[in-house]
């Protein structure tokens, strides 16, 4: 199973409910994808950066993953699913 790490910016602009776009890809992923917040020293396949605006510039370097992919809002919230679903393929593949 894929384990993809959570990281929320801070908030100062959300746009959309970040809360309820992460609850829609857990839901969706619940069979290939692994979701938790970041824990200092472990390494994950992806990192999704839920923001709630284009503003924030940080890609949380500091978290070890493969792949990043930032969400800013909740049309590329099905993009998202896709991406961490197409992660999850190539890694069963492997």
């Amino acid at each position: 199973m894929l384990t993809c790490c959570v990281k929320f910016c801070g908030g100062c602009n959300p746009r959309y409910d970040r809360g309820a776009a992460y609850a829609r890809l857990r839901e969706a992923l619940a069979d290939a994808v692994s979701f938790s917040l970041p824990e200092e020293g472990r390494a994950y396949d992806a990192l999704l950066i839920v923001r709630g605006c284009t503003g924030c510039p940080y890609l949380y370097e500091d978290i070890q993953a493969a792949r990043r992919f930032p969400v800013h809002s909740p049309e590329e919230v099905e993009q998202a699913a896709a991406f961490l679903r197409s992660l999850a393929a190539e890694q069963q593949d492997s």
